[in-house]
C-alpha cells in the first residue's frame, strides 16, 4: 500500500505541476499568510490609535471645559480693569472671524479593523471543483491564467497593505501631536487664568486703590468737598516717579492681556478643528507659551503685595 500510496502522491503532484494548481494553491497559501499577518498588525495598529484618540478626547473635553468657563471671564475681567488704566481692545478683537465661530471643538471618532480590512473564506476554492469537469490540459490553461491574476493580486495587496500600515501609523502621529497641541493650549490657558484671579486683579485693585487715595489726599489738602469725586487712573504720571513700580506693573499687565487673547483666540484652534495642523503649530504654541510666562515673570517684578 505503501507504493501505491506514494505513487498516487507523485502522480498528483506531476498533474498539479503541469496544471499550475501546485503553484496556484502556494500562491493562495502565500496571500493567506500575509493577509492574516497583515490583519494582526492592523489590530495592533488600530489598538494603538484608539488608546491615543481616547486620550486626545479626553484633552478635547477639558480644552472645551475650560474654554467655556472661568478663562474667558477672567480674561474679559482683566479688559475691563486695564480699560481704568487706558485704551484696551476686547478679547475679540485679537482673533479673526473663524475664530469667533468656534464654540465647541469635536471628539475623534473611535477607528475599528472592519475599516481598513475584510474578513475572507477561506474554504471556498471554485478552483478544486473545475478539476473533476475539465480536463488537464484546459484546467492548465485556466489556472494559469488565474494564476497571473493572482501573481498581480498579491502584489497589489502587498503595496496596499504596506499604505494602510504607513496611514495608521501616520494618523496615530497626527493625533498625538494634536493632544500635544492641546496640552501646551490648556497649560497657558489655565495658567492665564490662574494668573489674573490670584496675583493681577488684587495687584490692579491695590494700582487703583493707591490713585483714590492720593485724590482724596489732595482734595483735602486743598479744601475741595469730597462730595462728587471723579477718580481718573492716569498711570503715566507715575512714569518717572517713587511710585514707578506701579507704572511698570500696569504697562507689563497690558503685554500680559495681549498676549493672553492672542493665545486665547490662537488660529492653530481652527487647523485642530479641521484637522489641518502640523509640527509648526506645536512649535509656534510652544514659543508664545514661553512668550507669557516671561512678561509674567516682568509683571511680578513691580508687585507690591509680594513685595
Amino acid at each position: 500500500m505503501g507504493l501505491i500510496d506514494d505513487a498516487l502522491d507523485w502522480a498528483a503532484d506531476k498533474v498539479q505541476t503541469v496544471t499550475g494548481e501546485k503553484e496556484r494553491r502556494q500562491l493562495v497559501s502565500e496571500l493567506k499568510n500575509r493577509y492574516i499577518e497583515f490583519k494582526e498588525n492592523v489590530q495592533d495598529l488600530i489598538t494603538v490609535l484608539n488608546q491615543v484618540i481616547g486620550s486626545f478626547n479626553n484633552k478635547i473635553k477639558e480644552l472645551n471645559d475650560l474654554r467655556k468657563g472661568v478663562v474667558g471671564k477672567n480674561i474679559m475681567q482683566l479688559s475691563s480693569f486695564l480699560g481704568k488704566f487706558g485704551k484696551v481692545k476686547e478679547i475679540g478683537e485679537y482673533c479673526r472671524e473663524e475664530e469667533k465661530k468656534i464654540r465647541e471643538l469635536p471628539q475623534q471618532k473611535f477607528d475599528s479593523v472592519e475599516n481598513y480590512i475584510s474578513d475572507v473564506d477561506w474554504s471556498k476554492d471554485d478552483v478544486f471543483m473545475d478539476t473533476f469537469k475539465l480536463s488537464p490540459i484546459f484546467m492548465k490553461l485556466k489556472t494559469r491564467k488565474q494564476n497571473l491574476s493572482m501573481r498581480e493580486n498579491l502584489n497589489e495587496f502587498c503595496i496596499e497593505a504596506e499604505n494602510t500600515i504607513m496611514e495608521l501609523k501616520s494618523r496615530t502621529f497626527t493625533v498625538e501631536q494634536d493632544k500635544k497641541i492641546c496640552e501646551i493650549y490648556i497649560d497657558c490657558v489655565r495658567y492665564v487664568s490662574k494668573y489674573i484671579e490670584d496675583i493681577i486683579l488684587p495687584e490692579l485693585e491695590l494700582v487703583e486703590a493707591f490713585f483714590q487715595s492720593q485724590k482724596i489726599k489732595d482734595e483735602i489738602i486743598a479744601n475741595n468737598p469730597l462730595q462728587e469725586l471723579v477718580f481718573k487712573n492716569n498711570i503715566e504720571v507715575l512714569k518717572n516717579t517713587v511710585y514707578k513700580k506701579h507704572y511698570l506693573f500696569v504697562k507689563n499687565t497690558f503685554m500680559f492681556y495681549v498676549l493672553s487673547c492672542k493665545i486665547y483666540n490662537t488660529p492653530i484652534l481652527t487647523r485642530l478643528l479641521t484637522n489641518q495642523t502640523t509640527s509648526d503649530d506645536v512649535n509656534s504654541l510652544e514659543k508664545q507659551k514661553q512668550a507669557l510666562l516671561l512678561q509674567a515673570s516682568q509683571v511680578s517684578e513691580n508687585l507690591i503685595i509680594s513685595a
